[in-house]
C-alpha cells in the first residue's frame, strides 16, 4: 500500500535528448506513483535555441503535467538562488512569512543571451 503523502522525486542530470525515454521507461516500468505526486528534476539547458528549448518542453508536456517538472540548470541559476537564500536568511523580517506555510512555490526565470559553449554536450 502506498503511502498518498509520499512524494517520489526522479533527479534527471543526463542529456535533455534522453527525458522523454526515461519518463517513459518509468512509465512502462510501473514507477510512476499512483497519486499524481512524482516530481521530475530535469538539471541541464533545454536545448541549444528557443526552438529546440520549445520542442523539449513541447516533448516532455506530453509525458508530465507541469506541477511535476522542475527544470533547472545548475551552472546558469546557480548565483541567482543564492542571492535569493542570502536575502531569505539575511533579513529577519522575512522569517515568519518565507516558510513552507505561506509560500505556495518559487519560480526563477533567467533569460540569457549566452549558450552552453561546449559544457559537455548538453
Amino acid at each position: 500500500r502506498q503511502d498518498r503523502r509520499r512524494v517520489r522525486v526522479y533527479y534527471m542530470a543526463v542529456p535533455p535528448f534522453l527525458y522523454s525515454r526515461i519518463c517513459r521507461s518509468l512509465a512502462q516500468g510501473g514507477l510512476r506513483s499512483e497519486t499524481g505526486r512524482d516530481r521530475f528534476v530535469l538539471e541541464k539547458p533545454f536545448g541549444k535555441c528557443a526552438q529546440s528549448c520549445a520542442s523539449l518542453c513541447r516533448e516532455l508536456a506530453s509525458l508530465l503535467r507541469e506541477d511535476e517538472a522542475y527544470r533547472i540548470d545548475h551552472y546558469l541559476g546557480k548565483e541567482l538562488v543564492m542571492n535569493v537564500l542570502v536575502l531569505r536568511f539575511g533579513n529577519a523580517i522575512f522569517e515568519a512569512v518565507w516558510s513552507r506555510r505561506f509560500v505556495e512555490r518559487v519560480e526563477i526565470c533567467c533569460l540569457e543571451e549566452v549558450d552552453c559553449k561546449g559544457r559537455g554536450g548538453y
